[in-house]
């Protein structure tokens, strides 16, 4: 047998076994790819779902206090902006402008 012959069909079958190989792996990577993905978003739903909520029941009770009193100051401080935000939508262009509403 001609040495040739023999590298020939051992280098061919290499390449059909190569493509073979992949044609049928890439339906499984993908799809075990797609159950990965649907893993993840159901684990990080379930973290933002669930993660707060044991995470303050396991924090310390100051830690809780302050959130809490944090809470408030935010309120009051949206309360106050939203009240100076109609002031300055209250007053007249012109007025601004030309300095008299300081008066």
């Amino acid at each position: 047998m001609d040495m040739d012959l023999v590298v020939t069909f051992a280098f061919v079958a290499t390449i059909v076994l190569i493509i073979v190989a992949g044609i049928v792996s890439f339906p499984i990577a993908r799809k075990l790819g797609h159950f990965l993905e649907e893993a993840a978003r159901e684990r990080a739903e379930t973290r933002l779902k669930g993660g707060t909520g044991r995470m303050l029941a396991a924090a310390p009770p100051d830690l809780a206090e302050t959130l809490a009193r944090l809470e408030d100051q935010l309120e009051r401080i949206e309360t106050r902006q939203a009240f100076v935000e109609r002031l300055v939508e209250e007053r007249p262009a012109a007025a601004l402008e030309s300095g008299a509403a300081r008066k």
